[in-house]
């Protein structure tokens, strides 16, 4: 007889599908504004935004919040005795969490702050590019994206609380509307500001086309911060009130003697986890860091395209399972209990052979077809001109990794003690030097002439796979070495491996075949795209039919296991050999 499930412990693993769809959607809505503006922006704009400026702002907020975020949406953060006294005094919008606890999710405001106000000035006068400096627009822009740090810092409060109050769909909800407001803004500006330039000091910012995008890159990224405050604040003032949500941004103490104003053990575990952070974030963006010191801002645009596309399945599916499966984990495992126990490690293996899967399906077809998709995508310049072909091929190498350590990673950040964390600690310290050491020996003349220029790629991945491997072996112990959470049970089936074998084969001897030279695919754009197109009929043809017999394989032979990982992350019950038991 199967066991009953709890309704209020399953909550977090029921609505993971829902969290991850709407999460998908709003990333698809952010792919098709970076398709659109590919076509409208230069090679040297489109670099400083999404290398240099991403990872201005992308610094300021991790710094400045996910430590914080990261503990606070556990359901017991490590909360001292009294402070847990004190949730019964709470108000309605304050529920479950102490005065002392609640105050540490507003420390991510002046700090980020802080750390705003002293990037920025550093960016702006010591690293950005001297021919971007000179742009009218560049100080505007800048100061754009500044208010766009601080709006998301702002609304970081409102994020933990819906979460511990049972709402993580708000935030989702909310970033959607505002990457579909950032895409408006964003096209707007390119196509109708050189339009409307009356005063004069309109008139300098469209002098430039790179000065009118760049200016609109700044406008999308405050419009998307102002946005998604001014939806959670919506939310919050339906459901709570104005009042009550206005007093979340209030210090209050504990109604205990002495007052304590900080959980210091809570506070402590922050702490712990913003020094792993900066480390992991530097680990993260390394490839980022390295691209803009040592490489031109042309160079940097054919990367940001690349790394676009290739990290394109990372943000529209790896990076919501990533998200949402950290607010499963923190929900479910911070409470006691075999059956939430169970449910996570069920939804675990369900996940890892999704992944897996998936992984080998774009290793598959990434490699030979990365001209191709670009030439289609992005045009002949991107595929033909630059490096980006090469980098989004070894891009499909590093993905798979990079999913499977998103899960593993936040399930350790989620459960990890005090010491754990600290353990983990010198695990990134080695993953560093790893890093290193493979950028080192990537610039040498001999790997160079093996990889190319996606040497930073290769040393990301090895980096990243030092880190995924102990998370790994972390959750295996936490789960008693369970054979159902091995590389064995996330593995396809023996057909479905040497199906996908044989088609890799088959499309790396044969597409260089098919397709036609670069001369040819010129000469195509210049007559027109549907003549470009028509030179790759042949390519397409025979990737639809590979294509079709790896979906065929998967649906035979794999069908089961899939229902079985789908219904896990639904967070469905099915029976195992356990409850056939009982």
């Amino acid at each position: 007889m199967a066991e009953h499930q709890d309704p209020a412990a399953s909550a977090a693993s029921s609505s993971a599908s829902t969290l991850i769809l709407l999460q998908i959607s709003s990333r698809l809505l952010t792919f098709v504004l970076n398709q659109l503006l590919v076509r409208l922006v230069s090679p040297s704009v489109f670099g400083l935004a999404n290398i240099q400026l991403e990872l201005l702002i992308s610094t300021i907020l991790f710094v400045s919040r996910d430590a914080f975020r990261t503990i606070l949406i556990r359901n017991e953060p490590g909360s001292s005795a009294s402070s847990s006294k004190a949730v019964a005094t709470s108000s309605r919008v304050r529920r479950g969490v102490s005065n002392s606890i609640h105050n540490i999710s507003l420390l991510p405001i002046p700090i980020g702050f802080t750390l705003t106000a002293i990037a920025c000035t550093v960016y702006v006068r010591y690293i950005s590019p001297l021919a971007m400096r000179s742009l009218p627009s560049f100080h505007v822009s800048i100061a754009l994206y500044a208010l766009g740090a601080l709006s998301e810092l702002v609304y970081e409060p409102l994020i933990i609380r819906a979460v511990r109050l049972g709402r993580p769909t708000w935030r989702v909800k909310a970033e959607g509307i505002a990457v579909l407001a950032k895409t408006i803004s964003t096209i707007a500006t390119i196509i109708l500001l050189p339009l409307f330039s009356t005063p004069s000091f309109i008139q300098s910012w469209v002098e430039d086309e790179r000065s009118t995008a760049l200016l609109a890159f700044g406008i999308g990224q405050a419009t998307y911060s102002i946005v998604t405050l001014l939806v959670l604040l919506l939310f919050f003032f339906r459901e709570y009130g104005i009042a009550p949500t206005i007093d979340l941004y209030v210090p209050r103490s504990d109604p205990v003697s002495p007052p304590r104003y900080f959980d210091t053990p809570t506070l402590s575990l922050c702490a712990t986890m913003s020094s792993q952070g900066v480390l992991k974030h530097c680990l993260t963006e390394a490839d980022k860091f390295a691209i803009a010191k040592y490489s031109s801002l042309e160079d940097q645009g054919g990367y940001a395209l690349a790394s676009n596309y290739g990290s394109l399945v990372a943000r529209i599916l790896f990076q919501p399972v990533e998200e949402t499966c950290r607010i499963v984990f923190s929900s479910e495992l911070t409470q006691d209990g075999g059956e939430r126990k169970r449910r996570v490690r069920e939804m675990l293996g369900g996940l890892f052979k999704m992944h897996f899967l998936l992984g080998l399906v774009m290793v598959t077809f990434g490699g030979p077809l990365s001209k191709t998709f670009l030439y289609v995508m992005a045009g002949e310049r991107w595929a033909l001109q630059t490096s980006a072909p090469d980098i989004l091929a070894a891009y499909t190498w590093y993905l798979p990794i990079m999913g499977l350590n998103g899960i593993v990673e936040g399930f350790v950040q989620s459960v990890a003690r005090k010491e754990e964390i600290q353990r983990y600690n010198r695990v990134l310290f080695t993953a560093s030097a790893t890093f290193i050491g493979g950028l080192v020996m990537s610039r040498s003349k001999v790997v160079e002439g093996l990889v190319g220029k996606t040497g930073l790629v290769w040393a990301n991945a090895v980096s990243l796979a030092v880190r995924a491997g102990w998370c790994w072996k972390f959750l295996r112990v936490y789960f008693g070495g369970d054979g159902e959470l091995g590389a064995k049970a996330a593995l396809p089936g023996r057909i479905t491996l040497a199906v996908l074998g044989s088609v890799a084969a088959v499309l790396r001897v044969a597409v260089p075949r098919t397709m036609p030279m670069d001369e040819q695919l010129v000469s195509a754009a210049e007559s027109g795209r549907i003549q470009a197109l028509n030179l790759l009929a042949p390519t397409v043809g025979l990737t639809s039919g590979c294509l079709a017999v790896v979906v065929g394989s998967i649906v035979v032979f794999e069908r089961k296991a899939l229902i079985k990982a789908l219904r896990s992350l639904r967070g469905q019950p099915h029976e195992t050999r356990k409850t056939k038991r009982s």
